[in-house]
């Protein structure tokens, strides 16, 4: 008889709690355990009642432990800042307060190998494999553990896995922000944030995008997503001004986020919300379609464009042309949605060249920001056995240029993008944004402000006190009209000024070389001690 029906048995399951128990914490932005808040809708949806504890805020909660019929361990990586970072945990603590006899169930990214959890948490029974809130409803109706799919669990020492299902994902069954916390404050740079899943899986197969386009059991997840009224309920209940999509692609059916803006704009919904798309989605749409999400409240579209040489495209199995890319980057320029542009670095055959030519396209199209991500080529994946051969080398024709010398170009492209001017100009093009109903520089000087916390500039008083007199001046409406007429006159000088600058800095390469110094200098310095300083609290509280 399996471990989890015999803890089960004569119990009624009114009293279950869901922990997040992952502690690391950004000091800049922290974003809610939605995965977990799927579970805990899922378990709602069943009749039942549970309450869920995210560690990162917590500091005790032992007592819940002891009280509760059924434990719920589930992670996930919403944040991609806690990407290496899984040790920052309180997992065993969790297992070692709850009861022998309360039945544990586990999931989401950190619990994603079955065998290697139950050998570390012999105390887990159960993990859920995928999404969490249709297993959650099969287990708690009282079906045989045998019959409910996407399950692995132990019987007689091995490890069983029931057959995998995908469910259609569900349109009424979503977080209920309602039942956080209060004291769970999500933000990004002290702006109140949320999280949103409208679709899931991707109907691509890049090569290097292993860990994402896969499900757990290592197959590709074709994408299916709600309902444009399905979402819009949702951001409905959403008291957050800023909502981030966790979707592979938001973008793969334009149609629906076309719909969705209808609804916003019609309802009067007020909510700024940004995600990843792909170039060849947003080709299939046109500029008007792409102004109206602007007009919805659309802020920043990230592409992943990976790389400026069709070979590389190509090897990847991107299935984009460079001509694809420069006429989505052209779509967008007609809008003042920020655009967002994620390249990867250490290609094969790439050169430094080739990857600082990155920058200038960034600059050419008016790119707000440069993300730069390394290649990673873990063993036993697609792209190990074709770069590397059985000893490990690589391939004829897979040289790539790695380690330091890597690290030290990716600093030039990261914050060369970063100067003044462009600020500058990504600011103005928010105070232009059609769906801004937050004056921009009230986002930038609470960016600052949460920059600057356990700083001398904080402990002065006076600097964040005028900083926060000056956000209350910038909601006052008027205020904010006359801004959005002075951003529209001084955008064309700014941008004169920018051209000559990057016209003189391309040949001498002032913010290549000092800007990446000046941000480091303060990396090393400021944002070490503030991400250490961030941890205090989740490191005291466990023995």
């Amino acid at each position: 008889m399996l471990s989890y029906i015999r803890k089960t048995r004569n119990r009624d399951m009114e009293n279950i709690v869901v922990v997040y128990p992952y502690t690391y914490i950004n000091p800049y932005f922290i974003l809610p355990p939605i995965a977990a808040e799927y579970l805990q809708a899922g378990i709602h949806a069943a009749g039942k009642q549970a309450r869920l504890f995210d560690m990162r805020f917590e500091s005790n909660i032992d007592a819940w432990l002891q009280q509760a019929d059924m434990v719920c361990l589930y992670g996930y990586f919403e944040d991609c800042s806690i990407f290496g970072k899984w040790k920052k945990h309180c997992i065993n603590e969790i297992l070692a307060a709850i009861p022998s006899e309360v039945p544990v169930i586990a999931g989401g990214t950190g619990f994603s190998k079955p065998e290697e959890t139950f050998e570390q948490y012999p105390d887990i029974d159960v993990i859920i494999r995928g999404n969490p809130e249709t297993p959650i409803q099969d287990i708690l109706s009282g079906k045989d553990i045998e019959s409910v799919p996407n399950l692995s669990f132990l019987k007689d020492d091995k490890v069983f896995f029931t057959p995998r299902v995908i469910h259609p994902l569900p349109e009424d069954i979503f977080p209920r922000r309602k039942l956080r916390d209060p004291k769970y404050d999500y933000h990004v740079a002290g702006i109140k944030t949320d999280l949103i899943r409208a679709g899931v899986g991707c109907n691509y197969t890049c090569k290097f995008c292993y860990q994402y386009g896969k499900d757990l059991d290592g197959k590709y997840r074709k994408w299916q997503g709600r309902s444009a009224k399905s979402i819009f309920k949702e951001m409905h209940e959403i008291d957050g001004d800023i909502v981030g999509w966790v979707d592979d692609d938001m973008t793969t059916s334009m149609k629906t986020l076309e719909e969705l803006a209808d609804l916003l704009i019609k309802h009067n919904v007020k909510k700024l919300y940004a995600g990843t798309g792909r170039i060849d989605h947003v080709l299939q749409s046109n500029v008007d379609v792409l102004k109206k999400l602007e007009k919805s409240g659309l802020l920043a579209l990230s592409f992943g464009v990976e790389s400026l040489k069709q070979e590389t495209l190509d090897f990847y199995g991107k299935k984009q042309s460079l001509e694809d890319i420069e006429k989505a980057m052209a779509m967008v320029n007609q809008t003042n949605i920020l655009l967002i542009c994620n390249f990867i670095l250490g290609s094969p055959k790439e050169t430094e060249e080739d990857m600082m030519n990155m920058l200038w396209f960034g600059r050419r199209w008016n790119v707000d920001t440069l993300v730069t991500n390394r290649l990673s080529v873990p063993e036993n994946s697609t792209l190990y056995r074709i770069m590397y051969d059985k000893s490990g080398l690589p391939r004829t024709g897979a040289e790539r240029i790695h380690g330091k010398e890597l690290s030290r170009i990716k600093n030039k492209i990261k914050f060369g993008q970063r100067t003044p001017f462009r600020i500058c100009l990504s600011i103005l093009k928010l105070y232009r944004h059609k769906g801004m109903y937050i004056d921009p520089m009230q986002l930038f000087l609470s960016a600052v402000l949460t920059m600057t916390r356990h700083t001398w500039l904080e402990k002065s008083l006076v600097f964040p006190y005028a900083l926060r007199g000056a956000i209350r001046v910038l909601r006052l409406a008027p205020v904010r009209s006359f801004n959005r007429g002075a951003a529209i006159i001084l955008t064309p000088g700014i941008k004169a000024i920018n051209a000559v600058f990057e016209h003189a800095d391309k040949r001498l390469g002032i913010s290549t070389s000092v800007l990446p110094r000046f941000v480091l200098f303060l990396k090393e310095g400021m944002y070490r001690k503030q991400v250490d300083r961030a941890q205090i609290n989740t490191s005291a509280r466990r023995p």
